[in-house]
């Protein structure tokens, strides 16, 4: 099988023979050192990509504010889909009456994903979350927020906060819930103001598909 890829350091330096080669692979294992596995070497070859071109990729994968309000597809195809396997048990499905019912359920569902972080600032998109099932906080938080506004919700939001983690925010029934990822746990309070008083941290920015707003500004 021909190499992945075929780079300078993976070739054989000159003058070197197999009984040579196998003269080292001896020494290392009479030294204990158990020699590396194709998977183990792979990663860090990945490893060292990804450092040697990680201002590259975090330029490419900045946001600006309508791409971050862009990132909430309540319309995505693979979120409609999602939203129809959820909602099988509700037959009819009625935001007055099934909705937080449905909340529930659509965040046990997000909660299952694994939460793990990139190496370098990088944004999933829907169907790559579900192909690896996981995410960050913030790809967690962006796809539930999605789900929650195709479900009828006019108010959900994104928050994130200065300890990089993210949530999200909705009011319903004249209260308030807060989806912590972190937690794994929705919250309910009786106000808003007391909803983001459950936040970790100083909030940075909230938004969904519909608006952003910087709680940055002016200071």
């Amino acid at each position: 099988m021909q190499p992945l890829f075929n780079l300078p350091f993976m070739k054989k330096p000159a003058g070197r023979n197999e009984g040579q080669a196998g003269q080292k692979e001896e020494a290392s294992a009479a030294a204990g050192e158990p020699e590396p596995t194709d998977d183990e070497v792979r990663l860090r070859l990945f490893r060292l990509i990804i450092d040697r071109y990680r201002d590259k990729l975090e330029e490419y994968e900045t946001k600006s504010v309508s791409d971050l309000k862009s990132l909430v597809q309540p319309r995505n195809d693979k979120i409609l889909q999602v939203r129809e396997v959820l909602l099988e048990d509700f037959h009819p499905y009625v935001y007055e009456e099934n909705f937080l019912s449905a909340a529930k359920l659509v965040f046990s569902h997000v909660s299952s994903f694994r939460t793990i972080s990139a190496p370098v600032s990088f944004w999933l998109e829907f169907s790559e979350m579900y192909e690896l099932m996981a995410g960050d906080e913030i790809d967690k938080s962006i796809l539930l927020c999605s789900i929650l506004r195709s479900l009828g919700s006019e108010n959900a939001k994104v928050f994130v906060t200065d300890t990089k983690n993210s949530y999200v925010l909705f009011q319903f029934a004249g209260k308030s819930f807060v989806a912590d990822h972190s937690q794994k746990e929705i919250l309910e309070k009786p106000t808003g103001a007391e909803a983001l008083e459950c936040l970790k941290g100083k909030i940075l920015y909230s938004f969904n598909d519909k608006e952003y707003e910087d709680f940055q500004e002016g200071e």
